[in-house]
């Protein structure tokens, strides 16, 4: 009976470890990448083919290359673009994060909705999923097809 009690909380531990890495990799896109546009991170926290998924994203489905011309993009057209993470919510190998962007742009606040798909410890499908396109339009990420 002690092996057994053991092993739920050894499983339990390793679930909030796995569960606190998955925050973390979304924490350092949002603030290291897309923030600060250390592209050289995009390799440790992606999937080599990760799958970028979202009706405004003409980059989806182009692996690390395409996220990181989508990073240039966006920190060439709004170079002081910060995110503020709002709400965040974890189901087993997803992590969805609802973000605004603050900075020196025109207009509304930017908010979008993107959910994270992890394979392992690295992101094997980003959702895009922009609640404005016309403020996100704004800082530089395309306006959603219609």
């Amino acid at each position: 009976m002690l092996k057994e009690t053991h092993a739920n909380v050894e499983s339990s531990r390793s679930a909030q470890s796995t569960r606190a890495r998955m925050v973390d990799t979304v924490y350092c896109y949002f603030d290291e990448v897309l923030g600060q546009g250390r592209l050289e991170l995009i390799d440790a926290l992606m999937t080599p083919g990760v799958a970028l998924r979202g009706p405004a994203r003409p980059e989806s489905g182009a692996g690390r290359e395409g996220l990181r011309r989508f990073v240039r993009k966006l920190r060439g057209s709004a170079p002081g673009v910060q995110f503020a993470l709002e709400r965040r919510a974890i189901q087993g190998n997803k992590v969805a994060v609802r973000w605004r962007a603050e900075g020196s742009h025109p207009g509304p606040v930017p908010r979008g909705l993107y959910v994270f798909v992890f394979e392992d410890d690295r992101v094997a499908e980003l959702w895009m999923h922009d609640l404005d396109p016309d403020s996100c339009s704004a800082v530089g990420l395309p306006r959603r097809a219609a």
